[in-house]
């Protein structure tokens, strides 16, 4: 799997911009504020149909115009895929998958897929359970078209017993909706305990590739219903002994979505207790495991997208990491190329003031 043509007109500070990137390592280099991670989250949003730094599409078109358009040309085993999204001001986005119109955004998921590494994932380790189930829920559903479904059925029901709790008093008028939450909850868990299996050794191990064989790291999905295997019953007996807290709340406090990733060095719980220093390698660790993972699910690499991550890395988790992706096509955004990259068969592209050229 490879990205070979990305096509922008009016996105951010782009008005029309095509580039053909290489099978290797390409280096987009230039200023802060010239459009670097606009062309990364372009790529981006095409993999998972998700912008990685807005809600709000409408963000993503040139400040004076009526639309956006992004497309993008790839290459996996069984031959080209495109894929073309059209953001347009008061209206539905419109997404074409090889020429041909979708409805739905599932749809885009396994034309490409990717991983991306940026500073705002630094804080995976430090900051609350969303961090952690994003990063499970993204692989996840790159990888699971049913998960993906699955998850976002949870999300509609969670919606809607939420909108009941801000209207009721009555403990009586959830039990439907207790009902049909645990219903939904049973995939997503299972998937999300499996995922969390696997992770583990594989991380351990590159976590001791990045940290010279020194520390073990752990991981493990903290649920609502302390590994419970009947799943559905464990959630409709949270659900329901928690009913006097949600209707007090006005929200349902306990599922899937208030989950989490427990992840230890050895007996040191990262999130309140690590350093700076380890709490980065093990998000290095977790996100190059993603990328092996993702091999595994899907026959063939994913592409990378390190967005202005290794000024944040000393030199030798710079090397670490270099080293790991020889052989994965890897966009990358820096302000000035690090100096192991003379070492490296890469090509380049300038970016200044939304123009892109290459050397």
């Amino acid at each position: 799997m490879y990205l070979n043509k990305l096509q922008l007109w009016n996105f951010r500070s782009y008005e029309n911009l095509e580039l053909n990137f290489p099978k290797g390592i390409t280096i987009l280099y230039g200023d802060n504020g010239q459009g670097k991670t606009n062309i990364v989250e372009a790529i981006y949003l095409l993999c998972t149909g998700k912008s990685h730094r807005t809600n709000r599409e409408f963000d993503m078109i040139h400040f004076d115009k009526p639309w956006a358009r992004v497309r993008i040309e790839n290459y996996q085993r069984d031959g080209k895929h495109t894929v073309d999204m059209v953001l347009a001001r008061g209206q539905k986005k419109r997404i074409l998958v090889n020429g041909l119109a979708i409805s739905r955004i599932s749809e885009i998921l396994g034309q490409l897929s990717g991983v991306i590494f940026s500073p705002e994932d630094l804080d995976l380790i430090k900051e609350g359970p969303q961090k952690r189930r994003r990063f499970m829920d993204i692989e996840l559903s790159q990888v699971s078209k049913n998960y993906f479904y699955a998850l976002n059925e949870y999300n509609k029901v969670l919606e809607q017993r939420n909108s009941l709790l801000k209207e009721t008093n009555k403990e009586s008028d959830l039990f439907v909706w207790d009902t049909l939450l645990a219903q939904r909850a049973v995939p997503i868990i299972k998937a999300r305990r499996d995922f969390c299996k696997r992770l583990q050794p594989k991380v351990n191990q590159m976590h001791k590739y990045l940290s010279s064989n020194k520390e073990d790291l752990y991981c493990e999905y903290k649920d609502s219903i302390n590994d419970r295997e009947d799943i559905e019953n464990a959630i409709m007996e949270i659900l329901e002994k928690n009913h006097e807290t949600d209707l007090k709340r006005g929200f349902t406090t306990v599922g899937p979505h208030k989950d989490d990733i427990i992840i230890k060095l050895g007996e040191t719980d990262l999130r309140y207790y690590g350093s700076q220093g380890q709490q980065r390698t093990a998000t290095l660790a977790l996100k190059l495991t993603e990328l092996e993972m993702m091999k595994e699910d899907l026959g063939e690499y994913p592409v990378l997208l390190l967005d202005d991550v290794l000024s944040e890395l000393d030199p030798t988790r710079q090397k670490l990491l270099l080293n790991k992706i020889k052989d994965v096509q890897t966009i990358i955004t820096v302000a000035q190329p690090v100096e192991y990259f003379k070492n490296m068969n890469v090509n380049y592209f300038r970016v200044e003031k939304g123009k892109v050229w290459k050397e």
